[in-house]
């Protein structure tokens, strides 16, 4: 690529992907420097979200912006998991006091706001939800399974996963039974409220 400065077409393309937001060391990595950043912050054409977290200027606000703002706050290396996530799926009535998140690589962000998990996912176990990535219905169960959630509020949460169809509770007990056996009771308890 050679020394042709930095990509405006990139980090724009990057921002969209989300939500509007960026890291300080994204843009360092598409070739903005520190100068370059004051500059874009001083003209509006970039604002200063959090403390390294940029978005570009006049980006359109949205519902669910919250929850591709803290993503990308971790460098687009984090998805919405356990209590934000049902509440996102629509599976019953949490109303989480943070945004949960699974955040798994080496970056120790930490603010008042989150609650952050340090879980490794595999693939199968993400769905993007435009501009952020999300646990499945069925992770989102098993690590709500795991946690610390009443069993009569995993019943909710399960049945209003399999009544809107978006678990399939043969799949979602299958998947259980290769989990700790504290989650494959609760999940087989759970599955048996919603006959």
């Amino acid at each position: 690529m050679g020394t042709t400065g930095p990509s405006v077409q990139e980090l724009h393309s990057l921002a969209t992907r989300q939500d509007g937001y960026f890291t300080a060391e994204q843009a360092g990595e598409l070739g903005f420097d520190s100068a370059m950043v004051r500059v874009n912050l001083a003209t509006n054409t970039w604002t200063r979200v959090e403390r390294n977290l940029l978005r570009l200027g006049q980006w359109p606000h949205s519902e669910l912006e919250v929850f591709a703002m803290w993503c990308a706050w971790f460098g687009g290396e984090a998805v919405i998991s356990h209590q934000s996530a049902a509440e996102l799926h629509g599976f019953g009535h949490l109303h989480p006091q943070f945004v949960h998140l699974c955040a798994f690589g080496d970056l120790r962000l930490s603010d008042t706001r989150l609650a952050v998990h340090r879980l490794r996912l595999e693939p199968r176990d993400v769905e993007s939800a435009g501009t952020f990535n999300i646990t499945t219905p069925v992770r989102t169960v098993l690590d709500l399974a795991a946690g610390g959630i009443s069993q009569l509020t995993l019943d909710e949460v399960v049945c209003d996963a399999v009544a809107i169809g978006r678990v399939d509770p043969q799949a979602l007990y299958s998947e259980a039974g290769s989990s700790t056996d504290r989650v494959a009771e609760r999940v087989e308890l759970a599955l048996s409220a919603c006959t």
